[in-house]
């Protein structure tokens, strides 16, 4: 771990919020929390707090629909040289065939609309992988991997 932590070292945190915009901030709040106790400055921290805020929000702005907003669970653990971050909803399955990988060399005006997001997490991260639920209910996780190594 950072910072001279003993080796194979674990430690764990979660956060159960509801999905709405006004719980991105406290979730935000959170991580930083974890990663200021972990030693985490600069670059590292800023990376995934991004990543962690932006799928918060496509969380809140997409899983749940125009329903009535449900749950977000936030877990984080740090585990050797890594930080994973698990974000788990029980909203809308992700299709990650609608979702094309936004055009970057595109100007503003031509660009089409959304994915920015996800491009962002991609490169902010050392890994993501999604587990998507086969049905509405069923939980959708997101996983982020950074490595913190020293």
């Amino acid at each position: 771990m950072k910072n001279g932590s003993a080796a194979h070292m674990v430690m764990r945190d979660e956060l159960r919020v509801e999905a709405v915009l006004e719980n991105v901030r406290r979730i935000g709040d959170f991580v930083r929390g974890f990663g200021r106790r972990l030693g985490l400055t600069g670059d590292t921290l800023f990376d995934i707090d991004l990543a962690v805020e932006e799928a918060s929000t496509n969380t809140v702005r997409h899983a749940y629909g125009s329903g009535p907003a449900g749950d977000i669970l936030v877990q984080l653990k740090a585990e050797d040289d890594a930080v994973i971050i698990t974000l788990t909803d029980w909203g809308l399955p992700f299709k990650a065939e609608v979702s094309m990988p936004p055009d970057v060399g595109a100007s503003l005006e031509t660009r089409t609309r959304g994915g920015m997001g996800l491009h962002l997490i991609y490169g902010l991260m050392d890994s993501v992988t999604r587990k998507t639920a086969s049905a509405p209910g069923g939980p959708n996780m997101l996983v982020l991997t950074k490595q913190i190594l020293d």
